[in-house]
C-alpha cells in the first residue's frame, strides 16, 4: 500500500506537552495522486444551446453520467436562447423546460454555467440580436423564481442578455463602447437585476475585466481588485466575475483587454472571484506552455476543451494536456497530518498540512466536517470558520487545525474521514458533489470522503 500510515501510543510526552496515558498521537503522511478524476465545480464546461422549448436536445442524466465517468466533466455550460420572446413574455413551456433541465443536473451530479442570449446568428440585425430594456427587465423578472430554486445547481451565472451570443456586444437600449458613464447605465441596472435574481452565494460573471470597472467607477466603489477582506461577501465586487470567451487567442485576447492595467486587475481579482471561458482559436498563443501559465495567473476554474479547434490535439502533442486536466480550478493534496485522542477530556483534534495544486481556489461555498465511520454507523462533527474558498494555490502549505467533542461517541474503532461536500441540503449527501482530494488510498467513493486515519475510543 503506497500511503503511510503510522501509528504512536504516547506514555507521557508527545507533540503537544504531557499527555496521559490514554492520549494517543498518530502521525499519518499522504502519497500525493496524479490522477485525473471528476472533481464538482471545476474543470472543463460541455455546451449545450437551448432554443425552442420543449428542448429535444436536452442531454439525459445517462449522458451526463457517461460524460462524468469518461471526460471527467462536472461542469455544463447551458446557454438559453430567448429568440422567441424577444418582445413577449417568456411562455409557461419555456419555464418548464429550464426547470427540468436543473432536476438532470441533480441528479447527474453536474452543475451548470447559466446564460440567456436572444441570438448567436452574425447575420441578425440589431433588433433581433438583443430585446430593449423593457423585455431584458422583464425576462430577468420571470427566471428569478426560478434561478433562486435551482440555484443548488448553478455554479455561476454569466451576465449574457446583451449582443450575439450573449457577450455584451451591441443591442438595444444597452450602449456602452463610448466610455462614459451614461452610455453604461443601463448595463449597470442590468448586473444589479442579476445580482438580485440570483442568491447572494453566487457570482455573476461579465465578459471583459472593462465591464466591472466601470460598474465600479459608477458605483462609487473603488476600482481596484477585492481582497480577503471583502471576499466571498454579499458586496457587489465580490459577486462580479469574469468569464474571457478568446481565451490566449491574440494578442489582447481580442479585444478582452484593452489596457494593461486590465490584465493586472483580473489577475489580481480572480483570485478571489470565478474566472472560466473558451478559446476562440487554434494560434501561436494557444500553446500549451503558455495556456498553462496564463491559467495560473488568472486562477481558471472552467474552460471549454478546445476540441472544435483542435487545441486539445496541440496540448496533447505537446506533453501539456494532463497537467490542464488536473489542474483547472482547484486541486486540493492532503500532505500530513496529526491525529490526537484524548479520552480523558472526549476530544478529538486533528492537525493537517494540504496545498492546492489547482490554479484556482473553490469559489462557492463548501462545508468542512471530519467524519467517524464504523461499520456504516456515521459520525459527523462540522467544522465551522474553516473557508476552502481561501486555500489559494499561491498559500503553499495550508496548516488546518480541527476538532470534535467525541463523549457522545461509542467505543470502538473508527475509521476518520474529511468530508467536503456541498452545504445545499438538496446535495449535501450526495458523494458526486463532495470534494476528492489528489491523494492515493484516500477515496471513499460510496460516502464522497477522503480517508485521514483510524482511531480507537476507549
Amino acid at each position: 500500500m503506497r500511503q503511510k500510515w503510522l501509528f504512536v501510543d504516547l506514555l507521557c510526552l508527545l507533540l503537544i506537552g504531557c499527555t496521559t496515558p490514554q492520549q494517543s498521537v498518530q502521525q499519518v503522511t499522504f502519497t500525493e495522486s496524479h490522477e485525473d478524476f471528476a472533481n464538482p465545480e471545476r474543470g472543463f464546461k460541455l455546451l449545450t444551446y437551448f432554443e425552442h422549448a420543449p428542448f429535444t436536445n436536452a442531454p439525459t442524466e445517462r449522458i451526463y453520467h457517461i460524460q462524468r465517468r469518461q471526460s471527467k466533466i462536472t461542469l455544463q455550460q447551458h446557454s438559453y436562447y430567448l429568440m422567441d420572446y424577444i418582445d413577449r413574455d417568456v411562455d409557461q413551456v419555456y419555464l418548464d423546460a429550464f426547470d427540468a433541465n436543473m432536476q438532470v443536473l441533480r441528479e447527474a451530479g453536474c452543475k451548470c454555467i447559466l446564460r440567456f442570449a436572444y441570438s448567436y446568428n452574425e447575420e441578425d440585425p440589431l433588433e433581433k440580436v438583443g430585446a430593449n430594456y423593457q423585455w431584458v427587465k422583464r425576462h430577468v423578472e420571470q427566471f428569478k423564481p426560478y434561478i433562486q430554486k435551482n440555484a443548488d445547481v448553478i455554479f455561476c451565472m454569466e451576465a449574457g442578455f446583451l449582443g450575439l451570443w450573449g457577450e455584451w456586444g451591441p443591442s438595444p437600449d444597452f450602449p456602452g463602447y463610448d466610455g462614459t458613464e451614461q452610455s453604461f447605465m443601463t448595463r449597470v441596472e442590468l448586473l444589479n437585476w442579476l445580482l438580485d435574481a440570483l442568491p447572494q452565494n453566487r457570482q455573476i460573471a461579465v465578459r471583459t475585466p472593462y465591464y466591472k470597472r466601470m460598474y465600479l467607477q459608477i458605483k462609487n466603489i473603488p476600482i481596484k481588485p477585492i481582497d480577503v477582506t471583502i471576499a466571498h461577501t454579499e458586496a457587489p465586487q465580490a459577486r462580479i466575475a469574469g468569464h474571457n470567451d478568446c481565451f490566449v487567442s491574440s494578442a489582447n485576447d481580442y479585444g478582452t483587454y484593452l489596457k494593461d492595467a486590465e490584465r493586472y486587475f483580473w489577475q489580481a481579482d480572480t483570485k478571489y472571484t470565478v474566472m472560466g471561458g473558451e478559446i476562440c482559436q487554434n494560434c501561436v498563443y494557444s500553446d500549451g506552455e503558455r495556456a498553462i501559465r496564463e491559467m495560473e495567473r488568472y486562477h481558471f476554474t472552467y474552460c471549454d476543451n478546445g476540441e472544435w479547434n483542435d487545441n486539445r490535439g496541440k496540448w496533447k502533442a505537446s506533453g501539456h494536456w494532463d497537467a490542464i486536466c488536473q489542474r483547472m480550478g482547484y486541486r486540493l493534496v492532503m500532505d500530513k497530518a496529526s491525529i490526537l485522542t484524548d479520552p480523558s477530556s472526549h476530544h478529538l483534534t486533528v492537525n493537517l498540512d494540504l496545498h492546492n495544486a489547482g490554479f484556482a481556489a473553490p469559489q462557492n461555498p463548501r462545508d468542512v466536517e471530519l467524519i467517524l465511520l464504523n461499520e456504516d454507523t456515521t459520525f459527523t462533527f462540522k467544522q465551522y470558520n474553516i473557508d476552502p474558498r481561501f486555500w489559494l494555490p499561491e498559500n503553499g502549505t495550508i496548516s488546518l487545525k480541527f476538532g470534535a467533542d467525541i463523549a457522545s461517541v461509542p467505543k470502538g474503532e473508527y475509521k476518520l474521514y474529511l468530508n467536503l461536500p456541498d452545504p445545499c441540503e438538496s446535495l449535501h449527501d450526495n458523494p458526486e458533489f463532495s470534494i476528492r482530494c489528489a491523494n492515493e488510498g484516500t477515496w471513499n467513493e460510496k460516502h464522497g470522503y477522503n480517508r485521514l486515519g483510524k482511531i480507537t475510543i476507549e
